[in-house]
């Protein structure tokens, strides 16, 4: 590939191993971005992608070798495919970013929100006739592949990006698509998941409320959604603030709530 694209392409584990010795399969856990983050320093690369084990995902990671939020990652493609494509739907799950929806309407989009999980969002695509669809897993799928994921082409499509994009920063760039302060997915072990959702919705019955994964609350400055895992006795909450102490502090109430 590199001999065939204007690029300098940087290798890491690129022999195949199933024992995978450099990392885990998985890119979100702990520790497996961190080869790739040093390589990015040491060699002063733009910026870094790593696969999973059958690179159906991918993530970005920007020129300081950090990690690119995966839902700033579709916004990337989705203004890709709405400057060709204006007025199709993008689909999102409900644990995004407000900014997806937001953004995708001031590119002409439609936003489409599915409950989380890759089969929900491509589902939410087919339903809509959308032009494509992601989520924070890294998954990311197209009306033009068939409506199934690929992380081979969201990675030629950043790459043309980028190369658009000059002299910008790939930090740059994200930033303008990540203006609130969001938490990781934090999870709960508990025994009781039905009787801990129905308190917080008791507890924030003054914001609003909807139920289409777990259950979602929204107020002026801030929301979360708490879900159950339908495979561990856990509970996963996200949130998001306007603000990083707005954020702080939502983080301990609703962990009080939970624990307690």
């Amino acid at each position: 590939m590199a001999g065939r694209l204007p690029v300098e392409i940087i290798s890491l584990n690129f022999a195949p191993d199933g024992n995978f010795p450099g990392h885990s399969p998985n890119p979100l856990e702990a520790g497996s971005t961190d080869k790739i983050s040093e390589m990015i320093k040491s060699q002063k690369a733009d910026f870094g992608v790593i696969f999973d084990a059958d690179a159906d995902r991918i993530f970005l990671l920007d020129e300081e070798g950090k990690m690119v939020r995966a839902d700033a990652t579709l916004l990337l493609l989705a203004e890709y495919y709405l400057n060709k494509n204006s007025g199709m739907a993008v689909a999102y799950n409900a644990i995004c970013s407000k900014a997806v929806p937001e953004v995708i309407k001031k590119l002409g989009g439609v936003p489409i929100r599915t409950a989380v999980g890759f089969v929900n969002v491509r589902d939410g695509l087919l339903k809509n006739n959308g032009i494509m669809g992601g989520e924070l897993s890294g998954h990311y799928c197209f009306k033009d592949n068939y409506y199934m994921d690929s992380g081979m082409l969201v990675f030629l499509i950043l790459l043309q990006l980028a190369s658009k994009q000059e002299p910008k920063l790939i930090s740059e760039i994200v930033k303008e698509l990540t203006p609130y302060a969001k938490s990781p997915e934090l999870n709960f072990k508990v025994e009781n998941k039905t009787a801990i959702l129905e308190k917080v919705k008791e507890e924030f019955k003054d914001g609003k409320q909807d139920y289409l994964d777990g259950v979602t609350v929204e107020y002026e400055n801030w929301w979360f959604n708490v879900r159950p895992s339908n495979t561990e006795p856990l509970l996963r909450l996200t949130i998001e603030a306007d603000k990083k102490e707005i954020l702080e502090e939502k983080i301990k109430e609703l962990t009080e709530i939970i624990v307690k």
